[in-house]
């Protein structure tokens, strides 16, 4: 009871008296992904706040790039990385290094990600290889090459990683393996660059309306990771199980708040005193349920797992009951 009330009265001080932001002027921001999703909506939040933006895109020739440059100011600059290749963000440190002009480096926002791959054993490895590439090891490539320039500015790193990075999401082990490993660097990166004065932020947001969401785009992915079943796995599984699971996934509810996540990483880039942690979700209601379940032993999580998939009907292999 002491440590609920402590942290209830913690909280309520901190959003108080601890709630002065930094002054956007001079002040440059780096974020990755900015071709669609969060990132192409938090270079324009960010622009609008008055923050030098660098906004790295895939495709800088793309719609989601000549979008930004449409509706933001002049302060805003896209550049082309890959956050998969080395080469790539060697040339995007060089990039902000030669148009920083009379700002600094104040925060890289490592919002780069990609879901593939569903049942682990009918997801292809190079589904979990690109998944780990982009989601994992991308935030690491890119933190280490800004290091430099954020030691200057003592700024931050800001991680978007996933609700399913503290909670495993059954039948998307590709995405959830990347964002559990993405939390971990966050946590290890806290305690290495608190020596420099670097703030490390982790933003683990639950289902929301974005392009990895859509229901469209839900559908290619499941056909394109079925598409290569062996013949004697999808015998076993059978062809009903394959139906069923494509629209058992496309019964998944997102929020269309989007703007609780843009408004809980511009809470990281811009207030004084960050919390180390942000989890956006819905409502108190899902936010209860979630954590919940975080914190329900193993084997109540199993049967959770269990019931839930029971009341909404998902799919049981053909042979599952054959070898029990």
């Amino acid at each position: 009871m002491c440590i609920i009330i402590a942290k209830l009265t913690f909280r309520f001080t901190k959003r108080q008296y601890l709630s002065d932001r930094i002054q956007p002027d001079n002040k440059a921001v780096l974020i990755t992904g900015c071709d669609s999703g969060f990132g192409n909506a938090l270079a324009k939040q960010l622009d609008s706040s008055g923050f030098h933006v660098f906004a790295s895109c895939l495709d800088p020739s793309g719609s989601g790039a000549d979008d930004l440059k449409k509706s933001c100011s002049k302060r805003l600059q896209i550049l082309e990385m890959d956050v998969t290749k080395d080469d790539s963000v060697k040339q995007a440190v060089q990039f902000v290094k030669n148009n920083l002009g009379t700002s600094e480096l104040w925060a890289i926002v490592n919002n780069a990600g990609i879901q593939k791959g569903y049942t682990t054993e009918l997801t292809t490895m190079k589904d979990f290889y690109d998944t780990m590439e982009v989601n994992a090891f991308g935030p690491v490539r890119v933190t280490k090459s800004f290091l430099p320039l954020l030691r200057q500015s003592r700024g931050r790193v800001i991680n978007l990683a996933s609700l399913a990075g503290r909670i495993a999401l059954p039948h998307c082990s590709p995405y959830t393996m990347s964002k559990f490993a993405c939390v971990g660097f966050s946590e290890c990166l806290r305690h290495e660059l608190d020596v420099w004065g670097i703030r490390v932020i982790s933003i683990e947001p639950e289902f929301f309306e974005t392009c990895m969401t859509n229901t469209d785009n839900i559908q290619k992915r499941i056909d394109e990771t079925f598409s290569s079943i062996e013949e004697d796995v999808r015998t076993d599984y059978g062809e009903k199980y394959i139906k069923s699971f494509t629209l058992h996934c496309g019964t998944i509810v997102s929020s269309p708040k989007v703007h609780k996540v843009l408004d809980a990483i511009e809470f990281a880039v811009s207030l004084e005193y960050p919390d180390s942690v942000y989890r956006p979700c819905r409502n108190i209601l899902a936010r209860t349920l979630y954590k919940l379940y975080e914190i329900s032993p193993k084997v109540m999580q199993v049967l959770y797992v269990k019931f839930s998939f029971y009341i909404t009907g998902f799919p049981k292999p053909k042979e599952a009951d054959n070898n029990l």
